[in-house]
This record gives C-alpha cells, structure tokens and sequence, in this order.
C-alpha cells in the first residue's frame, strides 16, 4: 500500500507574517488607567499581547475591568471574553458575552461595547438588555454613564415588575 502526500508550497511573505512574534506578549495580565494621578479603570485579563507601541493591545482569556469613581471607589465591574485597547489608553472595546454590574445591582448585558475615558461613558450598537430590581429593558443601540446611573437606549422594550405589597 502507497500513501502519497500532496503539500502546497507556504507563500514566503506569510510565513515571515505568522512567524513574526508580539512584541509584548503576557499571562495574568492587569493594567491601570488613570487620568490626572486617579484611577479611572483597571483592567485585568488571562492573556495580553501588542505588536508594536502604536497597534492596539489585544487582551483575552477572561477579561475584567473595575471603574471607578472620582474618590476611587469602584461604581461597576465588567465581564467579557476579550478586548482591545489604544495604545494611548482612551478608547477600550471588549466582546463576546459582555456584562456590566453595577454597585446599585443594575446590569447592562451586550455582545460588545466601547469604552471612552475621556467622557467616562460606555457604548454599543448592538442589542443590549439593562435590568433592575424593579424592571428591564431590552433596546439596539446604547450609551451609558460607567456606573450604569444613566443611559440612553434606541428602540426599546420595557418589561415593568409589579412591587410585592
């Protein structure tokens, strides 16, 4: 019996490509972002890497951030599969199975959402679901304040609890 193996040649340029390593590449990765010496974030994840100072940094494996308010108190916590952020620190995106709890037990649940410090506001595009203790709200499209005390939803759904005398 013959066994015969056909391999196509590898294009040299996308070798060179694949072969060329992260130039920052870390596990059980955690990171500060801070504005005038306060924390405003911090952002944890099992997995980091960035290929040059200017390319954004990718994090993934679990991703956590804590955001915190001008005493340095922590108003929400973050969950998602992974992210990115600029190499200057403004502007943060994580996906897949996102989830925002904050300190007043409100959650804020999307696929994915953007996160800008400097106006210290999260945002998507995407369906998204807030719930409370007293109601949720399903819409497409959201913006909100990092602590989940204000936002703004397109195309909503409201589902109202009726208080238990």
């Amino acid at each position: 019996m013959c066994a015969l193996c056909a391999c196509a040649p590898v294009d040299p340029e996308q070798q060179v490509a694949d072969a060329t390593p992260a130039k920052r590449e870390m596990w059980g990765w955690a990171t500060q972002v801070t504005e005038r010496g306060k924390p405003k974030a911090r952002v944890r994840a099992g997995h980091f890497q960035q290929a040059t100072e200017s390319d954004p940094a990718r994090f993934s494996d679990g991703v956590q951030v804590a955001f915190f308010d001008s005493r340095g108190d922590t108003v929400s916590i973050l969950r998602a599969d992974r992210g990115e952020i600029n190499a200057s620190g403004d502007d943060m995106k994580v996906f897949g199975s996102v989830v925002v709890m904050a300190r007043d037990s409100t959650q804020l649940q999307t696929d994915s959402l953007r996160w800008q410090r400097d106006e210290d506001r999260i945002t998507g595009d995407g369906h998204v679901t807030i719930s409370r203790p007293d109601g949720t709200e399903t819409g497409v499209g959201f913006n909100a304040a990092s602590d989940l005390k204000q936002w703004t939803l397109n195309f909503v759904q409201t589902q109202i609890r009726k208080k238990n005398p």
